[in-house]
């Protein structure tokens, strides 16, 4: 019999991540799925497994190791080995420099950045003794450039794809495909229409291609894999600065 699929999906309880979860479900990946949040984690899984998928909530906080590596175990005695690992998770804050408090600087430092490293560390060294696995780190624009009023989110975000390069130099010799999907522009849902009601749809990051992008990513050949993915909407690729006059 084929081995058993299992991935972990951090932020799998609302989303993208829930999007995500489903999507590798329907690959045949049995599902561990992480967020703080039990109720919307419970919603997920019912969703999986009414399509004849597999999963296992597990509550957990991923700025705390000790939950991050009970969640592990869980999820390997009950699903197996876990072959992929999704850092979704995430924290998000807009907010004047001059009013970020010591303690929102350390809460942005502790999901996004905290988190995808405990939750990497908790499972690449067994993906290097089988010499298979995959570590998606799902970024976003503001890993490129730091836009007014993301200074905290923007350095969470940087020290983020700093570990996941970390992580392609250190273990995709040994086996353990990283890449760091840097997803630009607003993704495509209900509350994003809602709140640009004027935008044409397009626009928008669309939540189906993001997640066929990471079934390509872990998909790929040893012999040729991506590091860096860019996606982001058409209109995205507009020049970032205007051009000057001519005088």
């Amino acid at each position: 019999m084929p081995e058993p699929k299992t991935a972990l999906v951090t932020g799998a309880g609302r989303g993208i991540g829930r999007d995500i979860a489903l999507s590798l479900a329907r690959e045949g990946y049995a599902c561990g799925l992480i967020a703080r949040t039990k109720s919307q984690l419970e919603e997920t899984a019912d969703l999986i497994r009414k399509a004849g998928g597999k999963a296992l909530v597990t509550p957990t906080d991923v700025s705390k190791r000790e939950q991050v590596l009970a969640s592990v175990e869980a999820v390997e005695r009950e699903l197996g080995p876990i072959s992929v690992l999704i850092n979704n998770a995430g924290a998000y804050l807009k907010k004047p420099l001059t009013e970020i408090t010591e303690e929102d600087f350390d809460f942005q430092l502790k999901v996004n950045t905290y988190g995808p490293f405990f939750c990497t560390q908790a499972v690449v060294g067994k993906m290097a003794e089988r010499a298979a696995g995959a570590i998606i780190f799902v970024l976003g624009s503001e890993t490129r450039g730091g836009p007014a009023q993301y200074s905290a989110y923007t350095a969470s975000k940087v020290a983020q794809r700093a570990i996941a390069e970390s992580v392609a130099y250190e273990f995709m010799h040994r086996g353990v495909h990283a890449a760091a999907l840097d997803v630009d522009g607003a993704v495509d849902s209900a509350r994003v229409r809602e709140a640009m009601p004027d935008t044409d749809p397009s626009h928008f990051v669309s939540p189906a291609q993001i997640c066929a992008e990471i079934i390509h990513l872990i998909n790929q050949p040893k012999s040729s894999w991506t590091f860096q993915v860019d996606l982001r909407s058409y209109v995205q690729w507009r020049p970032r600065a205007s051009a000057k006059k001519k005088p």
